[in-house]
């Protein structure tokens, strides 16, 4: 594994993803997080690590060589994920405004399913 492999793997298990989540987060597939964890790919494009440094605050010096903190800071990260949470809440508002007003109820009740799949 190389340094900048391990420190993605860092990252991602700070931040209590899997590599699927992650990369989904990231909008990536899974296989590029693997590969770029287990070394096989050297590292992430830039805009990939751009997204890293916005949604979840990470200082690109310590991305890049190691140094500084994981984290730029802790706001930063916190403001990511809301950031993050908004855009997930106004795609599902999106959709739902799409759906004809006599099936919403329906809707809601297909989505309240779903949610309490990950409640438990």
């Amino acid at each position: 594994m190389s340094e900048y492999g391990e420190r993605i793997r860092q990252i991602r298990e700070a931040l209590g993803l899997s590599q699927s989540d992650f990369a989904e987060r990231l909008g990536i597939h899974k296989q590029m997080v693997s590969d770029v964890e287990r070394g096989k790919q050297k590292r992430f494009n830039a805009q990939i690590e751009k997204s890293l440094v916005d949604l979840f605050g990470v200082d690109l010096s310590w991305l890049l060589y190691g140094q500084g903190e994981m984290f730029a800071q802790e706001s930063s990260y916190s403001e990511g994920l809301k950031k993050q949470e908004d855009v997930e809440k106004e795609m599902i508002v999106k959709y739902f405004d799409r759906i004809p007003p006599q099936k919403r109820l329906e809707a809601t009740l297909c989505i309240l399913e779903c949610i309490k799949k990950y409640l438990n």
